[in-house]
């Protein structure tokens, strides 16, 4: 059967979610990858397509796309409906996904039995949906080129352009390994023992041992979308605010920062090779157009592995029917083969910067505290079952941790420089739903700034963090003492915002951060 408007609507239907996600979040996903999604969806509707025609060619042309049409919505609305009934029943899925199967096939038989009024339906849902896709796809393209002329335009990305200098009579100084591993949601901790109950002292006094040091470590913002460029270009974005509205979610400026950060450029000009470790699924850490080597640890293609390729796709499987395929093994292989994948870094002869953005200890929970696969959530407050879940991932993130930098320690010829740093804090307490910056109680904002910090800083390093530190002068520490870098130390401000407005950032009053009090109810204003 040649394809008509009779038969386009289901291929319609099944990417409109897709486009209509890339164009409601801009800068969260490369084209690249939506043209990618889309594709496969097309081709996977193709083959739905192809076996119903061959089951129902005796039964005329109506079938088929309605049994794709089927087909579109099991993917797309049944893990919304059953979500909901399963709040307000005990059903299970094993007796819901029947029931679903049992209704669309009702409605099905009863749709062909009324051809004019399929004929109606499938009108409407012709031209509804070719009206939402053209809209998406066209607003997809404004935000691609508001977003390019964003960056074109960007003060911020201008100053950061510069290149870092050299201080005038600058010492000769053995050039080290330098290691930044940032450990995604890592709670410093008097995090831990204030609100999980969990003492990790053992972990950071084994650090204190090798020679780490591990003072009191702030973060500067609370999303990884501002920490990890203002972490790279040792420098605050709060001006982002005023270049892209308080209201903007677009991402592509502060991603793009992280893509062309400064401090790579200083550092080849220092004679470094830069060795980039893309992250599993973070955007603007799957890909350094800075890398002399970049090293993928993901080997051969499995189908289940390509759903959490990207933020974008684990959001799409998160809100499909995929949810339920399990991708928790390539999750903990991408951990595990990172980390060590960082062990073989000291083969590499001269000096290397080299950088990894590891997903861990934030969620998915997949370790146990033994680093054996974590056990499914067994029901029940899904808050408990959270920050049991959270401990045990970071005691395995410790035991890899510890083995790690021992290993690079050992097989150095020269002393390294290893930089172990969490973006942020955990987010138990649901900073993210507060509204507003405003709204954000003081337990919430102290869970979400607390973030680890441990750094082995050989010649003395570790004079110029002394007892605390904020994640924006890391790096910038690091260059000044050992490469001379004629680099201006940044404020230890520190912003609150929420995911709906990162860039309205509200200053934090010290003052009011200071007090012992993490009770989640809110607090005077700051």
């Amino acid at each position: 059967m040649p394809m008509t408007w009779r038969s386009s609507y289901p291929f319609l239907l099944a990417i409109i979610p897709v486009v209509r996600i890339a164009a409601a979040y801009p800068g969260w996903a490369k084209l690249g990858d939506v043209a990618i999604v889309v594709a496969a969806l097309l081709a996977a509707c193709g083959v739905v397509y192809g076996f119903a025609l061959l089951a129902t060619r005796r039964r005329g042309d109506r079938l088929p796309p309605l049994c794709l049409l089927g087909a579109v919505l099991a993917l797309w609305a049944y893990p919304r409906v059953g979500t909901l009934v399963q709040q307000t029943t005990s059903l299970s899925h094993p007796v819901l996904l029947p029931l679903w199967a049992a209704a669309t096939v009702g409605v099905i038989w009863w749709l062909v039995r009324r051809p004019a009024l399929l004929d109606q339906v499938e009108r409407f849902l012709t031209l509804t949906s070719a009206m939402l896709v053209g809209w998406f796809v066209l607003s997809i393209g404004f935000a691609e080129g508001r977003s390019a002329w964003a960056v074109r335009r960007s003060p911020l990305v201008r100053r950061l352009a510069q290149p870092i200098p050299v201080r005038p009579g600058a010492r000769a100084r053995p050039t080290r390994d330098i290691y930044l591993i940032v450990l995604d949601e890592y709670a410093n901790a008097e995090v831990t023992g204030r609100l999980f109950g969990f003492d990790n002292h053992v972990f950071l006094d084994s650090l204190r041992k090798l020679g780490f040091v591990v003072p009191t470590v702030h973060g500067n913002y609370l999303h990884t979308l501002l920490s990890l460029p203002s972490l790279l270009n040792a420098s605050h974005l709060a001006g982002l605010s005023d270049e892209l509205g308080p209201r903007s979610i677009d991402r592509t400026v502060p991603d793009y920062l992280v893509e062309h950060n400064r401090t790579v450029p200083f550092l080849k000009s220092q004679g470094y090779q830069f060795v980039f470790l893309p992250s599993q699924s973070w955007q603007a850490t799957m890909h350094s157009p800075q890398a002399d080597r970049e090293v993928h640890v993901r080997q051969g293609w499995d189908p289940a592995r390509e759903l959490t390729r990207s933020d974008f796709r684990k959001a799409l499987t998160k809100t499909s029917l995929l949810k339920f395929i399990g991708a928790s093994r390539h999750v903990r292989d991408h951990v595990t083969s990172s980390i060590a994948a960082i062990a073989q870094m000291p083969r590499i002869p001269g000096p290397v910067f080299t950088f990894a953005h590891v997903l861990s200890p934030h969620d998915p929970y997949v370790f146990d505290r033994n680093c054996r696969p974590a056990p499914p959530n067994p029901g029940g407050r899904r808050s408990k079952h959270e920050a049991v879940a959270y401990v045990e991932q970071i005691q395995c993130v410790n035991r890899m941790l510890l083995d790690l930098v021992s290993t690079l320690l050992r097989t150095s010829e020269l002393a390294p420089v290893i930089l172990l740093q969490g973006d942020h804090g955990s987010k138990t307490l649901r900073f993210d739903k507060a509204g507003s910056a405003d709204n954000i109680t003081l337990a919430a904002a102290k869970e979400r700034l607390g973030a680890f910090g441990a750094y082995y800083l050989p010649d003395h390093g570790t004079e110029l963090f002394g007892d605390s530190v904020t994640i924006v002068n890391v790096m910038g520490n690091v260059l000044r003492f050992y490469l001379d870098a004629a680099l201006p130390r940044e404020p230890d401000d520190m912003y609150l915002s929420v995911d709906p407005a990162p860039y309205a950032l509200k200053r934090v009053d010290l003052r009011w951060l200071a007090r012992d009090d993490w009770s989640p109810a809110p607090t005077s204003p700051q």
